[in-house]
């Protein structure tokens, strides 16, 4: 910690009190406080993981349905599949208001909420007839499903530091790698039922899946609490722990009000708008590798059966990685210095499948694309939670993140269009040229974060003095750093 006494450091532990110095007067007991927190992981985490799950499942499964003979059965060709991605679009109307409204409609009523919406949406989607009606069911899809990262992101904020939010918010990215992995299992068994009641497969993998996220949404309901004061899992004493973890980050948190004052903030913030483009290129390849990546193992020369095999050990490496990654990220308080390496081999990966055309290499290529894309839209995302206070700040700048970054499935929908010799050569070359892209937005980010911590870091107390006059809060708070 600086020794401008009262410094708040944001990569070690956010502290406020009217600029005063409650750390004088606040102590957690370290092994006390890691008890509580593997407590949290139990309960907090698999809830979040398990919405996170189904609502991965329910936007990937469109690749087992049309490898199974979706289009076919519509009447589509490859391009109108592609166009079906435009679900997408209501990403850029819903996922702000979502996320700044999910604490005034509470969590445990909205996510649910929102997740059975989604799941009867999928069910719907087992009886289509006709291309029109696969553009409806996603572009509803999306409706309902544009505020679930952010709102779940955010709501991890509420209950860990800065610094142990990189590890959770990979749980979440894991169960979506996970999804992949068994994702397709779980597709075949369900295709198998291809003719049961005069269904074909893919529909009965549609039935079956939006049933199952019904079921998961009521569970959610009942399991995910408000808040650690609403938690039944937590002891009073475990409840006065959190709120002493509270009050140690109340800058971080700011006002419990909304004000518009705070979005303004968010919107006029440069940092923003970098960690957006980064998104941005990022999901592109997140989206192109998690709708496409069953497609184009199988274009590698595989038959239904070994492609769906040939996923899990791909997705286990990339959420086995990643997952340490970000461990790692959050007990260093580094971000960028993962994240820049992470797209450099990720590229070195897209650049195999663009140049080669041998089976092995190709599929080897997964393995190092798989892990970087998970920790460049992972940990790019906690960085943007952790460069944000207070709440409806940090709220509108995770929701624009997680908004134009979405807006990428808009442009994968039409990379992927079209195969040269049997391969999605255009949508890699487009993968390959993103990540690059994605891996400069972040280290631009890291210069000029590190631009300004110097900045404060040299700055005079009557300078100081006179910015926390002139109103300096949240992030913008002299003593405040950014982690990098």
């Amino acid at each position: 910690m600086q020794n401008r006494e009262k410094t708040l450091v944001l990569d070690t532990t956010p502290q406020d009190v009217s600029d005063g110095s409650i750390e004088d007067h606040l102590y957690i007991d370290p092994v006390t406080e890691k008890k509580l927190l593997r407590k949290l992981d139990l309960w907090i985490s698999p809830v979040v993981c398990v919405v996170f799950l189904a609502a991965y499942l329910d936007r990937s499964n469109i690749g087992n349905a049309a490898s199974a003979g979706m289009t076919a059965d519509l009447g589509m060709n490859n391009s109108q599949c592609c166009h079906a991605l435009l679900r997408d679009i209501p990403y850029v109307f819903f996922e702000i208001p979502s996320v700044l409204f999910v604490k005034k409609f509470h969590p445990r009523r909205m996510i649910p909420a929102l997740m059975f919406c989604w799941s009867l949406v999928i069910i719907g989607s087992g009886f289509m007839h006709n291309a029109g009606e696969l553009y409806a069911t996603r572009l509803l899809l999306g409706v309902f499903e544009a505020g679930m990262y952010p709102c779940l992101s955010l709501y991890l904020t509420t209950y860990y530091k800065p610094t142990e939010q990189a590890l959770r918010v990979s749980y979440m990215f894991v169960s979506a790698a996970l999804s992949g992995a068994f994702g397709g299992l779980f597709a075949y068994a369900l295709l198998k039922m291809d003719g049961v009641a005069g269904y074909a497969g893919w529909r009965w993998l549609y039935i079956i899946e939006g049933c199952a996220s019904v079921v998961v949404s009521i569970l959610v309901y009942i399991f995910l609490p408000d808040s650690f004061e609403t938690a039944r899992f937590l002891t009073e004493d475990e409840k006065q722990l959190m709120r002493t973890r509270a009050a140690l980050m109340t800058r971080y948190n700011g006002k419990s009000v909304m004000e518009w004052s705070e979005i303004k903030k968010a919107v006029l913030d440069l940092k923003t708008w970098i960690s957006c483009w980064s998104q941005f290129m990022g999901d592109i390849c997140s989206f192109g590798f998690s709708t496409f990546l069953p497609l184009i193992i199988k274009s590698f020369g595989f038959d239904t059966v070994t492609t769906q095999l040939l996923l899990i050990p791909v997705y286990s490496w990339a959420a086995g990685i990643y997952i340490g990654i970000s461990w790692f990220s959050d007990k260093y308080r580094r971000r960028a210095l993962f994240m820049i390496p992470a797209a450099l081999v990720t590229a070195v990966g897209y650049a195999i499948n663009v140049g080669s055309n041998s089976r092995g290499p190709l599929y080897f290529a997964t393995f190092l694309i798989g892990p970087g894309i998970y920790i460049i839209a992972g940990i790019n995302s906690t960085w943007v939670l952790n460069c944000h206070a207070g709440y409806y700040k940090r709220a509108t700048a995770i929701g624009m993140n997680q908004s134009l970054g979405n807006c990428a499935g808009l442009v994968v929908g039409q990379v992927f269009k079209s195969k040269v010799n049997g391969k999605y050569q255009m949508g890699l070359s487009f993968s390959l040229g993103a990540i690059c892209l994605a891996g400069l937005g972040h280290f631009v980010l890291a210069l000029y974060l590190n631009q300004q911590n110097k900045k404060r870091d040299t700055m005079s107390e009557e300078k100081r003095a006179q910015a926390i006059e002139q109103g300096k809060n949240g992030d913008f708070h002299p003593d405040f750093r950014y982690p990098i």
